[in-house]
Parts: C-alpha cells; structure tokens; sequence
C-alpha cells in the first residue's frame, strides 16, 4: 500500500485564556487564576502542576502574581512560564518530552504546509475540540538528542490566522480530522501532535473561509485559501 504524505501537522495545546478579551481566545499571556486552578487541581496537566513552573509556585503561593506576569514578559528578561502562553505570540510550538524527559522528535511536518493550533476550554468534551489559529509553516527543527522538535510561522507571519472566541466554536477539528475513512476518531489519546495530508487541510481552509465569512478577515481567509492550494498544487 502506498504510504500517504501527510506534511501538516496539528498541537494539542492545553488551554490558556491568558491575554483573552472580545477579539483573543487566549494563548498570548499567563492564565487567570481559574484556569491556573483548573489545569493544576482539576487536569493535572503535566507542566501546570510541575513544582518547576512559575504557574505551580504561584498556585503554591511561593511567588506572586507580578513575579508570574514577568515570566512572560520579554522585554523585561522573561524567562519560560509554557508554550501555550507564548503560542500567539511567538506562533510556534514544539513536541515536548516523553515521559523519561527526552526530547521528541518532529518527522512528517514540512515548510509551506499547514499547521493547527487545537484545544478544548474547561469542560468541553473532546468531541467538541476546536481550532483557535492556523498558519503556513516556515520553519521546522526536526529535534535531536538535546532539543524537541519544533514548527514556527516565518519570520514575517505572513500567512497566520487566528479564530474569535466564537469562530474557534465553529472551527471543529474532528468534522475533519480522522486517521481513516472508514471511521472517524475522536480521542486524541496521547501525543501533543498527528499529521495530515494537504486535501485536509483545504478542507480547514475552507472551513476558515466559511467562519470568517462577513468579517475583516474574510478576504484574507480566502487569500490563505488560494495560496496554499497553489504553492502545494491542491
């Protein structure tokens, strides 16, 4: 059987309302308290509730919350709080670790494919998962022994678009996604990231036009259409 080329790739981001108002769902600053909570206590996810993360030591009370805003900011020497408060920001992310600390490694993902930025908000069933941003990639590290593999957007950020609150809601991952098509899967499982092929991802774009459909960014959505579709001959 001939192996499918699948060069895009999509990151399971836990969720992050830092910087979040009418027009951001988030992923641009550190966590409100709730969240810091909810990601700690409730999700015990990984890095929130590690005693290395500045967002733990605030939750433990070891240091305050202005000491915490600073870890994120760079002009003033910020240091890591996490990858998903920088995500819109920087638009990049990286593979992490596995579970004994080493780094792993980005295979499939390839330049002028695209890549997705997922999640779930408080709550939300993984039936629901939606897609807060998208953009073309511009860079790719495929990791080694020492760093995590990584995909960033060029240095331009020419072609990134990211969803209003209400426009991530409509922007299903799984009405597309699957890993064949016979079934649909809807449990992400684990992993921070999965591959697909490009018709996949004119299938987002699309669904990107449709959502952003009335809005200032309806031209741009369709430029990201035509574009992609003609530098990777869809």
């Amino acid at each position: 059987m001939k192996k499918i080329d699948k060069p895009c790739i999509a990151f399971k981001l836990n969720y992050c309302d830092g910087g979040k108002n009418s027009e951001r769902i988030g992923f641009c600053g550190i966590c409100s308290d709730s969240v810091i909570k909810y990601n700690i206590k409730i999700k015990n996810r990984r890095w929130c509730s590690n005693e290395g993360c500045d967002c733990r030591k605030y939750f433990d009370r070891k240091i305050s919350r202005e000491k915490l805003e600073n870890s994120w900011d760079e002009e003033i020497g910020g240091d890591f709080p996490c990858l998903e408060s920088q995500a819109l920001r920087d638009w990049y992310f990286n593979a992490g670790n596995d579970s004994d600390g080493n780094p792993r490694t980005i295979r499939g993902a390839k330049t002028g494919h695209l890549c997705i930025f997922t999640t779930v908000e408080p709550n939300m069933p993984e039936s629901s998962r939606m897609i807060v941003a998208i953009f073309i990639i511009g860079k790719v590290f495929e990791g080694d022994d020492e760093e995590s593999g990584y995909v960033g957007a060029n240095d331009n950020f020419d072609y990134c678009l990211e969803f209003l609150p209400n426009e991530a809601r409509k922007m299903k991952f799984w009405e597309i996604y699957h890993n064949d098509v016979e079934k649909k899967d809807i449990h992400w499982g684990s992993g921070l990231f999965r591959y697909f092929t490009d018709e996949d991802a004119k299938k987002f774009l699309e669904m990107a036009v449709e959502v952003k459909r009335g809005t200032d960014d309806e031209e741009f959505a369709e430029d990201f259409l035509n574009h992609y579709c003609e530098i990777n001959k869809i």
